[in-house]
Parts: structure tokens; sequence; C-alpha cells
């Protein structure tokens, strides 16, 4: 019988969907976007504008601790991930070691 991980299946599935469920609607809002700011209206071209003038004289300066946070949160994640594939491969060491002394016992 083969020996399958239910937690990691369900794990590995569930970030898949959710991954590519994220991306479809982060397409969707930013095509909606385009399309609503490509428009030729007087209106629609003064909120363009507002945008792009907002978005020039953005300050970079005010948003380095969210970039350093998000960066920090980055590394602990690829930390826990890292730790969680060790105790998988040391799960899966001493689950052959156990069949394999068991065998040597009989």
């Amino acid at each position: 019988m083969p020996d399958v991980d239910f937690f990691n299946f369900f794990r590995w599935t569930l970030g898949t969907v959710v991954t590519i469920y994220a991306s479809i609607i982060t397409a969707q809002s930013m095509a909606g976007w385009y399309t609503w700011l490509a428009g030729t209206d007087k209106h629609i071209s003064m909120i363009r504008r507002y945008v792009i003038v907002h978005g020039l004289r953005l300050r970079f300066l005010t948003f380095w601790g969210d970039v350093l946070i998000t960066i920090l949160l980055c590394v602990a994640f690829m930390l826990l991930f890292r730790a969680h594939t060790i105790v998988n491969q040391i799960g899966e060491s001493l689950h052959t070691n156990v069949h394999r002394i068991i065998a040597k016992s009989r």
C-alpha cells in the first residue's frame, strides 16, 4: 500500500488552488482598472492625471518601514519552509529505519 500523507496532499492542493485564484482575481482587477482609466471622458482623463501625479509624488522613504517588514516576513516564511522540509526528511528517514529494524527483528 502506498504511503500517502493526506495533510501534505491537501496543503499542496490548497496552495495551488489559492495561488491560481489570487492570480486570476488580480489580473481581472488590473484589467478592469486599465479599461476604466483608459476612457476618453473628461472626468476619467482628470482622474487618470490625478493618479499619475500622485504616483510620481509618492515618497519612497516613508514606505521603507513597510518594505523592511515585508522582507523580514518573507525571510521568516523561507526559514519555516526550510524547517518543514528538514522535519519531513527526518520523518521519512525515521519511518524507513523503523521498517528496516522491524524487518530485521523478525
